[in-house]
């Protein structure tokens, strides 16, 4: 069972933003920032965020995410390089693929959440 905690709706842009607090079935927190139908960032415990683009690799999915960044603190930025989406966070930069993982309290980005004990 999910409980939502908290949701609010905003314009980014000309498109409707959502965000909202749950707590999973194994008591996780988790915020989503959904952009259309996609949850484009999850952030976990307030501390893993993943970033996923739903395969639409737009300037404006990319807005998305880096606002969610910017609104949360969470120290991230999403860019494109010649046609290559990258991500960076501290002194790291890895290119971006849909499920990436950014640890965003040591500044380090992660292949997938299973690295991390203290998610349930």
């Amino acid at each position: 069972m999910l409980s939502i905690a908290k949701e609010s709706i905003y314009m980014l842009g000309n498109h409707k933003t959502t965000s909202a607090t749950i707590t999973d079935t194994n008591s996780n927190r988790i915020l989503i920032v959904t952009y259309h139908n996609t949850a484009v960032v999850k952030l976990i415990n307030d501390r893993y965020a993943v970033l996923n683009s739903g395969g639409y690799r737009t300037n404006t999915t990319k807005r998305r995410m880096n606002q969610a960044s910017l609104q949360y603190a969470l120290g991230f930025e999403v860019y494109q390089v010649n046609f290559v989406w990258y991500v960076s966070i501290g002194n790291e930069v890895c290119e971006y693929y849909d499920g990436i993982v950014i640890d965003t309290k040591k500044d380090k980005i992660s292949a997938e959440l299973l690295e991390h004990p203290d998610i349930n």
